[in-house]
C-alpha cells in the first residue's frame, strides 16, 4: 500500500514525519495520517515523492513490487523465456525405439 511505501522512503531517509512533510510541503500532521491510511495522497505529491527521493512512481502507486521498472511477473516472464531461449539452442536428441 502507498502509505507504507511512503513509511519506507521516509524512514530509509532518515527523517522525520515533520522533515518529511517539509519536503513535500504538508505540515507533519499530515504525514501522520497519510503513513496511516487516513488521508490520501494525491498525484502531485506522488510525483514529488518520486522525484525528490529518486524512486519509481510506478512502484509507488502498484501494488506488485516494481524495481527499476520492471515487475516481478515481466521479471519471471523474462526468465522464462530465457531458458526456452536457451533449450531452443540446444541439440535435439532421439531415442531409438529398442
Amino acid at each position: 500500500m502507498i502509505n507504507e511505501k511512503i513509511i519506507e522512503i521516509r524512514q530509509k531517509n532518515k527523517l522525520s514525519q515533520a522533515e518529511f512533510g517539509s519536503v513535500l510541503g504538508v505540515t507533519q500532521n499530515a504525514i501522520g495520517r497519510i503513513e496511516r491510511g487516513q488521508q490520501d495522497v494525491d498525484l502531485k505529491m506522488l510525483r514529488e515523492l518520486a522525484e525528490h527521493f529518486d524512486v519509481n512512481l510506478q512502484w509507488l502507486i502498484m501494488d506488485e513490487v516494481v524495481q527499476d521498472g520492471i515487475s516481478d511477473r515481466e521479471k519471471e516472464l523474462e526468465i522464462e523465456n530465457r531458458v526456452l531461449r536457451e533449450m531452443l539452442q540446444l541439440p535435439l536428441v532421439l531415442k531409438k525405439k529398442a
